[in-house]
């Protein structure tokens, strides 16, 4: 089992942006549902099935004494593995009754002066099961080559969707399960849905389906703003390059967080770079991130790399009106790109 807390500045989709109405989040959680086949059916504490209009007034009502910069509610997914799905039978009435267990967990969470602990009736949340995931950059299979961002996951891959209020039903509290961990500790709230899931079901995790912190937890801070200079340096070499030659950046994060940034990638990076800038052509890009080792010549880059030399002989010939100077003060052979290399 796996229970996330969606960062929204770092997820990659405005969808889960948090900062006002949950309408943009709710539709695009009801989107994909539909676009299962299925019907688009939240759920909560209480019901088993409420319209997308009556989750949206729940939350978005429930905002009182929050400041417009403030977030207004979280997103949680439940992510079962596919042993664990198989045990149950993928059945939505137990993966329903499992996460409201998770999300009393979730309230008795939160450390509140005094020892006050809550229940699940302080909270206000709605939720809604997904049957199918898809393939991101930052998965393993995706970085191998195996499969492409976008591509259906094979096998059982229901989850839950969850967004829940920043505030208490009272309004008196501001909940931040991304905060203090004096506050909420999200790790502990983690492990015990794993717990939650082999109590209620009867089920014996495998040693692959133990939480892992720090190799599945890797959306730190400053994690966080390498993958976004990363996303900048891409838009730029994407600037430069044909359209078949561009990259993605989805796809760029993964290799980096795969090679754990190391210095390797980010001086394959700046080799990209340069070649963008002086209009090489960048095919092994993905090569070179991934190994820092160039991918084997074909006759289909040797024509391409001989022809860019006839290009750029052309463009270096003098002409009568053309005066060509040199910086004597810049080392030959050293380029700028060399020096951009991140730590």
């Amino acid at each position: 089992m796996y229970a996330k807390l969606i960062n929204p500045k770092t997820h990659g989709k405005a969808a889960y942006t948090n900062t006002g109405s949950c309408a943009q989040t709710l539709n695009y959680l009801q989107h994909e549902a539909v676009g299962e086949g299925r019907e688009a059916a939240f759920f909560t504490a209480v019901y088993d099935e409420i319209s997308t209009g009556q989750l949206l007034h729940t939350i978005d009502t429930n905002v009182k004494g929050l400041r417009a910069t403030e977030a207004k509610f979280y997103s949680l997914v439940l992510s079962p593995s596919e042993q664990e799905l198989a045990h149950i039978g993928s059945d939505p009435d137990m993966l329903r009754a499992y996460t409201r267990e998770v999300m009393r967990q979730y309230a008795q969470n939160f450390a509140l002066p005094g020892g006050r602990q809550l229940g699940p009736e302080d909270l206000k949340w709605g939720a809604i099961l997904h049957q199918d995931r898809t393939h991101r950059g930052t998965d393993p299979e995706v970085v191998a080559g195996t499969a492409k961002v976008g591509e259906k996951r094979a096998g059982l891959q229901a989850h839950v969707h969850v967004i829940v209020s920043a505030r208490d039903a009272e309004q008196q509290l501001t909940l931040n399960p991304g905060g203090r961990r004096q506050r909420f500790d999200l790790m502990r709230w983690q492990e015990a849905a794993g717990r939650q899931f082999e109590r209620q079901f009867d089920y014996v995790a495998q040693a692959h389906e133990k939480l892992r912190p720090k190799a599945r937890e890797r959306d730190t801070t400053h994690d966080a703003g390498r993958l976004d200079k990363i996303t900048g340096r891409v838009a730029r070499i994407n600037l430069l390059v044909p359209p078949e030659q561009r990259l993605a950046a989805e796809q760029v994060q993964g290799i980096a967080v795969a090679r754990q940034f190391d210095k390797t990638f980010y001086r394959m990076l700046s080799r990209v770079e340069e070649r963008a800038r002086d209009g090489r052509p960048i095919d092994n890009a993905v090569q070179l991130l991934m190994t820092g080792r160039e991918r084997a010549f074909t006759p289909q880059r040797q024509a391409a790399t001989a022809l860019h030399a006839v290009q750029r002989l052309v463009r270096s010939t003098p002409t009568g009106q053309d005066e060509r100077t040199e910086h004597v003060a810049e080392k030959p052979g050293r380029r700028s790109a060399e020096l951009d290399i991140e730590m």
